[in-house]
């Protein structure tokens, strides 16, 4: 049986969802299949109300603080602000880049020195290494190190390997460099 929201029309539905936060939008889309099938928390919410979130989130929920008690040694989590999500710390560089150049249409500049009349220095916040090689922050043949240790290294299909689990991408039979790749100029 449909509760009384599910019968209204999608015009009123959407009204109403465009009221509610980002933490509100993620609840209600874990209530059942219907509202995971329309509701999508990250197309819906405001981009400085999901950084709200997420910084709140990594402060104040107890699930992502370090602990340090006994056996019991947690790290803690970080935010992603690409993807707006708290993610374990295998989830991020431990040298991602802090700024970026991109140029008039907003592309990371990559391969060649930034034009001062073109490009613009951008500064980067904390990002996840899979939303850093989806916006072209991490380019194919980085080698990445995890902040829990672990080595990483992004292969020409941009898929992420590890190191050396995974000397050859299965997908595209690309090699992994023996050398790290420069980094993004800061």
């Amino acid at each position: 049986m449909a509760s009384l929201i599910e019968r209204l029309p999608n015009e009123l539905q959407w009204m109403v969802f465009s009221h509610l936060d980002y933490q509100s939008l993620i609840h209600l889309s874990r209530m059942n299949r219907y509202f995971q099938q329309t509701i999508d928390p990250q197309r819906m919410a405001a981009s400085f109300d999901k950084a709200q979130f997420v910084m709140r989130a990594a402060k104040d929920f107890p699930q992502h603080r370090p602990s340090e008690k006994g056996h019991d040694y947690r790290p803690g989590n970080f935010e992603c602000y690409v993807c707006f999500r708290v993610r374990s710390p295998d989830h991020f560089d431990m040298l991602q880049p802090q700024s970026a150049f991109v140029d008039r249409l907003g592309r990371i500049v990559r391969n060649r020195e930034p034009d001062p009349r073109t490009d613009r220095q951008i500064m980067l916040r904390r990002f996840c290494i899979d939303c850093g090689v989806c916006e072209g922050l991490h380019a194919p043949f980085d080698c990445l190190t995890t902040r829990t240790g672990k080595d990483l290294w992004v292969c020409n299909c941009r898929r992420v390997w590890s190191k050396p689990g995974c000397l050859r991408c299965p997908n595209c039979r690309g090699d992994c460099p023996l050398r790290p790749r420069r980094k993004l100029l800061m």
